[in-house]
């Protein structure tokens, strides 16, 4: 009899061509065992590590997984995922979420209609809507979503599936993408679906792992960004070339970190085998300061882009 993981399991057709400028000139970047998704992949309380093969392309840079998925089977995955270790991070989600909301008030200071794709368990707009905003957010994970319902608490409209799927009933002042789109299978049409859903003159924030990075360069394949489910890696240059061909305007490109507890970057670290960091969580666990936040760089990079 199939496993639960099993059935879920993914089989993905083979890219070599690049998926941002379509040039054929691509390489491997970094070799891997490619395997099709399964649900032990994908979210925070992932089992299974396995990047696949990367390539790069010559031309604009950008990075790309060559297995890549469709669009429904991603969802299939992400709606039933297990995000038990996403919820153990909350204080910390919570800080990030604060964080954002201070960026995007600082080229948006007053209040009108923002939405967050993969608003996860809706930290985020939770905070916006303590600020004045009105939320949406599209959250395909079903257990995500019920949290994002209880979060915002009737004020905001969620829609749980895919941003493709969604039936939005209005243009936006504000979109966002925090980790998202180095998940989608092309992120140049989905750049492209959020510029059109921008007022003239809107925003949109992305923050994406950037794999020419100070920490991505460091680590090589130990980078903890290094994920069975991202299937996109950006850097300035391919986000550039990216949001230039959605007609988008670029307005800045710099760094942002994340709050996170120590436990759960050693976790992190320990899973791509980065030597220390088994003993150094054991000897954590014996800690209070366990489970205390703090920011992290994890080598990613934040743009923002206003419609014309």
């Amino acid at each position: 009899m199939a496993t639960a993981s099993e059935s879920a399991r993914v089989s993905m057709p083979i890219r070599t061509n690049c998926p941002i400028c379509s040039s054929a000139d691509t390489r491997i970047a970094i070799d891997g065992e490619d395997r099709d998704l399964s649900i032990p992949h994908v979210g925070s309380s992932r089992t299974v590590l396995s990047h696949g093969r990367i390539r790069r392309c010559s031309e604009c840079s950008f990075g790309f997984r060559q297995l890549r998925p469709e669009d429904h089977e991603l969802s299939a995955l992400y709606r039933d995922a297990n995000d038990e270790m996403y919820e153990r991070e909350m204080t910390g989600r919570w800080k990030t979420a604060h964080a954002y909301s201070r960026l995007v008030q600082r080229y948006k200071p007053k209040p009108g209609a923002i939405l967050d794709i993969g608003c996860a368990s809706g930290a985020f707009l939770r905070t916006m809507a303590d600020l004045g905003w009105r939320t949406y957010g599209v959250e395909p994970s079903q257990s995500q979503f019920l949290r994002a319902q209880r979060n915002l608490d009737g004020r905001g409209t969620l829609f749980p599936c895919t941003l493709q799927e969604a039936q939005l009933p209005e243009l936006f002042d504000v979109v966002t993408m925090w980790d998202v789109l180095e998940h989608v299978t092309n992120p140049l049409e989905f750049m492209r679906i959020c510029r059109d859903l921008l007022k003239p003159g809107g925003y949109l924030f992305v923050k994406t792992p950037d794999i020419s990075s100070v920490q991505a360069r460091w680590m090589g394949e130990r980078w903890p960004l290094l994920l069975a489910e991202h299937l996109n890696y950006f850097n300035s240059k391919s986000m550039r070339t990216c949001g230039n061909s959605a007609q988008l305007t670029p307005i800045r490109m710099g760094r942002s970190p994340v709050h996170f507890s120590p436990e759960y970057v050693l976790f992190r670290l320990s899973q791509h085998s980065v030597p220390g960091t088994t003993l150094a969580g054991k000897l954590l666990s014996l800690s209070p300061l366990r489970r205390h936040t703090i920011p992290i760089w994890m080598g990613e990079l934040l743009s923002v882009w206003r419609r014309p």
